[in-house]
């Protein structure tokens, strides 16, 4: 069912579509926000709009997603963060063939031990579509729209954004035209809101220790218009204990009641794979997150080796070498040491350093794998003759006298 207000006009063709009134925000303030649209608590994603699950590859996203499905099918909670009702869920995901669908519905199924009658209900609320044909428009023209219409649910996911934008996800017009242009009236149209997993970049080791809240916040690949679209945003870090990682809230996270055993408030919890082998997650024990922290702190600062430098590097064209140094950094390293590494792998001709014309200013330093080619030489100015001198085959014409 198409949702009200500016919602009406989202399944038109854009030049049938007329703007909607504007709206007084003092009529605004006296009304109290409709809690059917939420979908979880406290507002944190409403009907409408978008969530990220960022996390690297390989760590469990969607065997963490396949747990939040299906706790929040039957209106549980799901690493702490509840549904405001028992949602209709479906998920379009392309990375994970049937057997591993099976193999993780059933690792976390027996994990909660999933009644005969709850899972009758996951059974007709807990949809995955498997799409690996389409991105970008014919993506969500040829395969969202339909499966909204068709099953009509509270909640989509998208499994993994990279796998169906069908661009580079640098490029913000690309992304625009992916998630606002393409994805939001779809949203609004069926009153559905979204989740989407998506990847961090490909970095090695980075050191993330004194991270802000305003950096988790862009903690995923790609264009910051990826996380301004959305409403809301979980993290997973992975810690140095193994199979023991950090779920941040890193976007509205204040709507969510997390706190500490001291009551305080927090914005980070630790969850942990089980430990039986299952394929499922489970809340870290104290011990687990003692080893975590002591780990981190031990492990906050490290030395890159020389391969791991160069492989921060474009295997054409160069890097600027400020960029370099920052790509260090976020790896683990301090500032000073990464200046000092890139220094001495200069210095043995490992990489190479490029200086780049640069108009009004000093050229910009860049670093290659590659020496820097050299300019054309410039054409030499043609030499004129000097004044008086006479060039060469020139004729000599004689003044005839008056």
């Amino acid at each position: 069912m198409a949702m009200s207000g500016v919602f009406e006009i989202a399944g038109t063709k854009p030049e049938e579509q007329e703007l909607p009134e504007s709206v007084s925000l003092i009529d605004l303030s006296e009304q109290e926000p409709d809690p059917s649209k939420d979908i979880l608590e406290n507002g944190f994603l409403r009907a409408g709009g978008g969530m990220l699950f960022v996390g690297p590859s390989g760590i469990g996203k969607s065997s963490a997603s396949v747990q939040q499905d299906i706790l929040w099918a039957l209106g549980r909670e799901a690493f702490d963060i509840k549904p405001v009702r028992p949602l209709e869920i479906l998920c379009i995901q392309a990375e994970n063939d049937i057997e591993d669908l099976k193999e993780m519905g059933r690792g976390v199924r027996q994990a909660l031990r999933i009644t005969p009658e709850e899972a009758d209900q996951i059974r007709d609320t807990v949809r995955y579509h498997t799409e690996r044909r389409h991105t970008g428009k014919a993506f969500l023209e040829k395969v969202v729209k339909p499966l909204l219409e068709r099953h009509k649910p509270d909640l989509l996911r998208i499994d993994p954004l990279l796998a169906f934008l069908g661009a580079d996800p640098s490029d913000q017009k690309e992304t625009a035209d992916f998630l606002r242009t393409g994805l939001n009236p779809l949203l609004d149209e069926f009153g559905v809101a979204v989740v989407i997993n998506h990847h961090t970049p490909k970095v090695i080791n980075r050191d993330t220790s004194h991270w802000r809240g305003s950096d988790w916040m862009y903690a995923g690949a790609g264009s910051a218009d990826i996380t301004n679209w959305c409403r809301a945003a979980v993290v997973i870090d992975p810690t140095h204990t193994q199979g023991v990682f950090k779920f941040i809230l890193a976007k509205r996270g204040g709507r969510i009641p997390w706190f500490n055993p001291a009551g305080e408030r927090v914005f980070e919890k630790y969850f942990r794979h089980a430990t039986d082998g299952r394929i499922c997650w489970e809340r870290a024990s104290q011990d687990d997150i003692s080893k975590a922290q002591t780990n981190n702190q031990k492990r906050s600062t490290r030395t890159l080796t020389e391969g791991e430098v160069i492989a921060l590097i474009p295997e054409e064209g160069s890097i600027p070498k400020n960029q370099l140094i920052e790509r260090c950094k976020q790896s683990g390293m301090t500032h000073q040491g990464a200046i000092n590494l890139v220094q001495r792998m200069l210095e043995a001709r490992e990489v190479y350093e490029w200086r780049v014309r640069r108009s009004g200013t000093n050229p910009e330093r860049r670093i290659s794998r590659h020496e820097q080619p050299q300019p054309p030489p410039e054409p030499s100015p043609e030499k004129r003759p000097a004044r008086g001198a006479k060039s060469r085959g020139a004729k000599k014409v004689k003044r005839s006298r008056k």
